[in-house]
């Protein structure tokens, strides 16, 4: 009502699939997670504009990602699911807009939090336990 019947779409970093449904049967026209990439970004307004419903299919379908929550935070789980795609740490802080230090922070808080040797064993207890869903 406060955009006199305009497209709404969310922004966020953190939030749950559970919300994002909610906004979208309340007549939002998407969201848009924070760690897109600036292409990607482009494409979801163009999308949206267009009269379509935005949502990324790989964040809707991590049912079991919010079910650890509370274990990550959402940058946690975006770098895990980094991780275990097989990407670098300078691939991973450039795609989500940070500084390489910060990924590897994040990745030692992982292993820490997984109690992992190491990052490639961190993504294989995250695949085994279904934190993770590639």
């Amino acid at each position: 009502a406060a955009n006199d019947g305009g497209a709404v779409a969310l922004m966020s970093g953190n939030v749950t699939r559970e919300t994002v449904e909610s906004a979208i049967s309340s007549g939002a026209t998407g969201f848009v997670p924070k760690t897109l990439g600036a292409k990607s970004l482009v494409q979801a307004i163009r999308f949206m504009a267009a009269g379509e419903i935005y949502a990324p299919f790989q964040f809707m379908s991590q049912a079991s990602e919010d079910q650890n929550s509370g274990l990550f935070s959402a940058r946690e789980l975006s770098v895990l699911r980094g991780v275990c795609e097989g990407k670098a740490n300078k691939v991973i802080a450039f795609e989500l807009g940070v500084q390489e230090v910060t990924i590897k922070a994040h990745v030692k808080s992982i292993c820490r939090k997984l109690d992992a040797r190491n990052r490639t064993h961190a993504a294989m207890i995250a695949r085994d336990r279904g934190i993770i869903t590639i």
